[in-house]
């Protein structure tokens, strides 16, 4: 990779003017403070790691964690049919579809925690909620398969290395 394209280290996370904290049904949430496109970059994240699952922790390898720092991304909240992904090679929060402003901002934490650190019950409402929410290796072959696209290079490998065991009746 061209390192002039390579992103810099960042200290802090980034966020963009059209988020904001705010309270919401479920707490302090990230809200839209104006329209968003899809695609549209929304956090960047602090590139600040720890060995071990937290709370507030995205797993992106198996002892490698972007670490809860205390700002702005630490208050996303998890939704089945998020309106947001994480791009996990630039550490990047993006629009997966419009949003409005107002909207509250959600991510798939199954997406990115092969066991949750704080497993909890999910109350998004979304037509397949996956209702207790503990982390991809609990989600059964199917809705692995389905969540495989926007799920970290880290459970697609862990999934790759399930399938033959799963195939083998043995």
């Amino acid at each position: 990779m061209d390192s002039a394209l390579a992103p810099l280290p960042r200290a802090q996370t980034w966020s963009s003017a059209k988020i904001a904290l705010l309270p919401g049904a479920e707490g302090i949430g990230v809200f839209a403070r104006e329209a968003i496109s899809a695609g549209e970059v929304l956090l960047a994240l602090a590139h600040v790691f720890v060995a071990h699952a937290e709370r507030h922790t995205i797993q992106l390898d198996a002892h490698l964690h972007q670490a809860g720092t205390g700002e702005i991304d630490d208050f996303l909240n998890h939704s089945c049919a998020p309106n947001t992904a994480l791009d996990f090679e630039r550490l990047e929060l993006r629009a997966v579809r419009p949003i409005a402003a107002g909207e509250e901002l959600s991510f798939n934490y199954l997406s990115s925690e092969w066991d949750m650190a704080a497993p909890f019950t999910c109350v998004c409402g979304a037509p397949h909620c996956h209702r207790l929410i503990r982390g991809f290796r609990h989600l059964n072959a199917e809705q692995q398969a389905a969540l495989a696209p926007v799920a970290s290079a880290y459970l697609r490998r862990r999934l790759a290395e399930l399938r033959p065991l799963r195939a083998d009746p043995a």
